[in-house]
């Protein structure tokens, strides 16, 4: 982040790719090689905000992403963040492709491996969430039954 700040998050390319390969080289892939868990545990997931707050040690339950904090994800929710960019029909939009669906997982687990200097938490890299619940999130986002794709 220091790099990123330096150079008012558009680092030279040479210093983009070597953070994005640091980060790429952080993510631990799950060992069951799938990458889509449960959408319906992924919407409670983004719904919870729970975690790494002062009140919230010693951790009574899992932590949550919080992710309807920044983005707009579901047309059914009317209370969301606009940091980042609206999600609806995101698997849609990528035709629910195989290797979108490995990035989503990265961007997730460290999103500094697809954008340098992205303001997403690291959820997996930080131990924010776990794999299954990194899992849970893409399947939210990128499977065709999740409410997210639908019209």
């Amino acid at each position: 982040m220091k790099l990123c700040s330096a150079s008012h998050n558009t680092p030279p390319k040479a210093l983009a790719d070597k953070i994005q390969s640091e980060a790429k080289a952080s993510i631990e892939y799950p060992a069951d090689g799938k990458f889509l868990g449960d959408w319906k545990k992924g919407e409670a997931v983004a719904q919870n905000g729970y975690g790494l707050r002062f009140t919230d040690y010693p951790p009574a339950r899992a932590n949550g992403g919080n992710c309807y904090a920044c983005h707009q994800i579901s047309k059914q929710e009317v209370s969301y963040g606009t940091l980042g960019p609206s999600l609806l029909q995101y698997g849609k939009l990528r035709n629910f492709a195989e290797a979108e669906v490995k990035l989503t997982y990265e961007k997730i687990y460290n999103s500094h491996s697809v954008l340098p200097c992205s303001n997403m938490p690291r959820f997996g890299a930080n131990k924010v969430l776990t794999i299954e619940q990194i899992k849970d999130a893409v399947a939210l986002l990128m499977s065709p039954d999740s409410p997210v794709n639908k019209d």
